[in-house]
C-alpha cells in the first residue's frame, strides 16, 4: 500500500486579480474562518493527519481554480483542482500541510466546469509506469528506458555473441525494457543466409524500422528448422548471462516478429497454406518458440516476457477453419506459461480490445446490452508482477488522426486514457511528451492510477457511452454470431446498469471522429423521463467498498442543458437505502460540468433496485445527461 504522503500543491478558488488578492486576506482570518465553518465541514481527513487547524477560502460564483507547485514560480499552473492544500512554515525544520477535501458550504455540491481529475493528496504514482520516447521534464521521476537490439548486432559471427549493448544499459541507473528485432533480413546476421541457402525470406511490405531505416520488408520464416536452431542457440547465450534476473530489466518484448516486432499469425497464414502446413503446425511452432523464451528467462522471470499481440479471434481472410483452430491459443499459451502482454492502438478505443478473456476482459450480454467485464482474479491482472503494457504513440498521424474540433481532440485523449485504465494497464510505453503534456490534468490522473488494483486504488469509475466494435462483429459473424457488437461503457470497479422500471437510460451525445474503425460513438447516457425512467443506477464493486461507514466523494460529469434540480440517493450506514444528497440546480448554459458530492456515511451494501448502491435522480421533471461518474476514497486503504 502507498504511504499517505501529501503532495506539494496549493489549489485556490479565486478568479481574476481581485480574487487572487483575497486569498491572502482569507489566510489572515484563520481563527474566524474556523469558527464559522466548523459546524458545516467534515474534518475527518484533517484529524487523521493529526492537524488542529483549517484554512479554507471558497468563492463559488463563476470561480476558477488553480493548482500551483509551491516550489515553482506562480506561472507554472499545470492542473485544475478543487482541493485546497496550504503549507505553513512553523520553523526552519517543520512544514505542516493542511488538506481540505473539496469542502462545500452547508454540504452543497461543488460545481466545476468540465472534467475534474482531482485525487486525494495521499495518492502517489507507482514507479516506472510511463516510458517516454525521449525524457519528459514534466514527469522527471518516470525514467523507464527502452533498449532496441538487433540479432545481427548480438550475433555478428556464427557462434560469437556480443551482449555489450545490453550489459551497458543494465549498468545504468534507470530500469529498461527491451525490443528485440529478430526476423527482418536487415536485423538478422549476414552469415545466416550463406550458411542456410534454403532459408528464403518472404515480403510483407516496406516500413520504417525502429532505427529509422527503410526496410524493404523481407522477413525470414521463423518456423524454418534451421532458423529455429540458430535462434535457440542465441537464447541459450542470453540464458548463460543470467540477464533475466537483473533487477534493471523490467521486461522483454517477444517473439520479435514482424514489422516493429509486432507479432500477428495472420501475416504468415498464407505461407503455411502454401507449404501445405496446418493450423496445428503453426501452434506447435509457436509454443516451441515461447518455451525457448521461457527456458532462457526461467519460470521465476517469465512474467518479464511481454507478448506483442492481442488476445483475439483472427480473421485469416475469412478462412473459418483457421479461425476456429487457432482461436485464442497463442495469447492463452503465453499467459499459461507465466508471460505478460502489451496492447497496441488503444487510441482506437472502440476497436478490437474489448473481448479478451485470456487477458481477463470478457464481453458479456447483460439485459439488452453488451458490457466489458474485467476479472480482477484473472492471472494477468491478479499478479502485480505481470506487465499489462500499452503503446500510445500515433496521435496525429494517418493511423490516429486528430479531430479538427478541440473538444473532440480532448475527448480522444480522455477516452484513450480511460481505456488504458479500464484494461488495468500498468505500463504506458513509447509515449511522447507532446501527447502527455497536451492534457496535463488528465495525464497526471492517469499517472496516479496506472498499475493500481482494487485494494490500493483511490477511486472507482464508470464512463457512460456506447460504440460498435466492428472488428469483433466481423470475426464473430464468421462463427455464426450475427448480433451487433455495440459495447456499453468503460468501467473500473463501478458499474452502471439498466434497472427496470425506473432506471432505463438512452445513449446520447453522438461523437464522430476521422479515425478508421473508431468513427462513431455515443459519449453519454441520459435518463428517459418520458418513459418513466428518472434514475441512473450504479453499483460499487464489493471488493472496493462494501459496508461500514465510508467517507467518500462522488463526482458526476453532466451536461447542464436544462433547468433540472437533481441529486444522488445512496446506501447510507444508518440503513437508509435511498438517503438523499443536496441538489444541484442546472443553469441551462449547455456546458459540461462536474458536481462533487461529499458523503461521509456511505455503506454501499447493494440495497437499491437491481442490487445497486446509489442512483442519480434527475429531479422528476426533466432528463439529465451524464457521461462520467467517480467514487473517491478520501482516506488511504488500510
Amino acid at each position: 500500500m502507498p504511504s499517505p504522503i501529501s503532495t506539494n500543491t496549493i489549489d485556490l478558488f479565486f478568479s481574476g486579480m481581485f480574487m487572487r488578492e483575497l486569498r491572502f486576506i482569507g489566510l489572515a482570518f484563520l481563527g474566524f474562518a474556523i469558527k464559522v465553518l466548523s459546524s458545516f465541514l467534515n474534518f475527518s481527513t484533517i484529524l487523521s493527519h493529526g492537524l488542529s487547524f483549517l484554512v479554507c477560502s471558497v468563492l463559488t460564483l463563476n470561480s476558477a481554480s488553480y493548482s500551483m507547485d509551491l516550489a515553482k514560480p506562480p506561472e507554472n499552473i499545470i492542473t485544475n483542482s478543487l482541493n485546497t492544500t496550504v503549507e505553513k512554515t512553523l520553523s526552519d525544520n517543520l512544514r505542516v500541510k493542511t488538506t481540505t477535501q473539496q469542502l462545500a458550504i452547508n454540504n452543497q455540491p461543488i460545481i466545476k466546469n468540465g472534467d475534474d481529475w482531482w485525487l486525494p493528496s495521499w495518492v502517489n504514482p507507482l514507479p516506472d509506469v510511463v516510458s517516454f520516447n525521449v525524457p519528459n521534464p514534466q514527469v522527471p521521476f518516470q525514467t523507464l528506458d527502452v533498449v532496441t537490439l538487433r540479432w545481427r548486432d548480438v550475433n555478428p559471427q556464427e557462434g560469437v555473441y556480443d551482449w555489450s549493448i545490453l550489459q551497458k544499459a543494465l549498468g545504468q541507473t534507470n530500469n529498461i525494457y527491451v525490443r528485440f528485432l529478430n526476423s527482418d533480413v536487415i536485423h538478422c546476421p549476414i552469415w545466416l543466409s550463406s550458411k542456410y541457402p534454403s532459408l528464403k525470406p518472404f515480403n510483407i511490405g516496406s516500413y520504417q524500422d525502429d532505427f529509422n531505416i527503410t526496410s524493404a520488408g523481407f522477413f525470414y520464416p521463423m518456423w524454418h528448422p534451421e532458423f529455429q536452431q540458430e535462434f535457440k542457440k542465441l537464447l541459450q547465450s542470453f540464458k548463460a548471462q543470467n540477464f533475466a534476473s537483473h533487477p534493471h530489466l523490467k521486461f522483454f518484448y517477444i517473439p520479435g516478429a514482424w514489422q516493429w516486432g509486432e507479432f500477428n499469425p495472420e501475416v504468415i497464414q498464407p505461407l503455411f497454406v502454401a507449404e501445405g502446413l496446418t493450423p496445428s503446425s503453426l501452434l506447435t511452432w509457436f509454443r516451441g518458440l515461447i518455451d525457448a523464451y521461457v527456458d532462457a528467462f526461467g519460470t521465476i522471470n517469465a512474467y518479464k516476457l511481454v507478448y506483442t499481440d492481442q488476445d483475439i479471434l483472427y480473421n485469416f481472410n475469412d478462412a473459418v477453419d483457421w479461425e476456429i483452430a487457432i482461436d485464442r491459443n497463442p495469447s492463452g499459451y503465453v499467459v499459461s506459461k507465466g508471460g505478460s502482454t502489451r496492447f497496441g492502438l488503444l487510441a482506437k478505443y472502440n476497436f478490437v480490445a474489448t473481448d479478451m478473456p485470456n487477458y481477463g476482459v470478457s464481453v458479456v450480454d447483460i439485459g439488452t446490452g453488451k458490457y466489458m467485464i474485467v476479472d480482477d482474479n484473472a492471472p494477468l491482472i491478479a499478479d502485480p508482477k505481470r506487465i499489462i503494457g500499452s503503446e500510445t504513440v500515433q496521435f496525429g498521424g494517418s493511423t490516429i488522426p486528430l479531430s479538427s474540433d478541440p473538444a473532440l481532440v480532448e475527448n480522444q485523449y480522455r477516452m484513450t486514457a480511460l481505456k488504458n485504465l479500464q484494461l488495468r494497464v500498468n505500463v504506458l510505453m513509447s509515449t511522447t511528451a507532446e501527447y502527455w503534456n497536451a492534457q496535463p490534468a488528465l495525464h497526471t490522473y492517469m499517472l496516479n492510477s496506472l498499475g493500481k488494483h482494487y485494494y490500493d486504488s483511490p477511486d472507482a469509475w464508470a464512463d457512460l457511452r456506447e460504440a460498435e466494435d466492428v472488428y469483433q462483429q466481423g470475426v464473430h459473424w464468421n462463427l455464426g454470431d450475427h448480433s451487433k457488437w455495440t459495447i456499453r461503457n468503460l468501467e473500473r470497479w463501478l458499474i452502471q446498469r439498466e434497472v427496470a422500471p425506473d432506471g432505463n437510460t438512452v445513449a446520447t451525445n453522438l461523437v464522430t471522429l476521422p479515425v478508421q474503425y473508431n468513427k462513431i460513438s455515443y459519449e453519454a447516457r441520459r435518463t428517459d423521463h418520458q418513459n418513466g425512467s428518472d434514475y441512473i443506477y450504479f453499483g460499487v464493486d464489493d471488493k472496493f467498498i462494501k459496508g461500514g461507514t465510508n467517507n467518500i466523494q462522488i463526482k458526476v460529469t453532466y451536461l447542464d442543458n436544462n433547468s433540472a434540480s437533481w441529486g444522488i440517493q445512496y446506501n447510507a450506514a444508518n440503513g437508509n437505502s435511498y438517503k438523499k444528497s443536496s441538489l444541484v440546480s442546472n443553469t441551462n448554459n449547455n456546458q459540461w460540468k462536474t458536481a462533487t458530492f461529499a458523503i461521509s456515511d456511505a455503506a454501499f451494501i447493494n440495497r437499491q433496485n437491481g442490487n445497486m448502491d446509489f442512483r442519480i435522480f434527475n429531479g422528476g421533471q426533466q432528463d439529465l445527461t451524464v457521461r462520467f461518474v467517480r467514487v473517491i476514497k478520501l482516506q488511504p486503504p488500510s
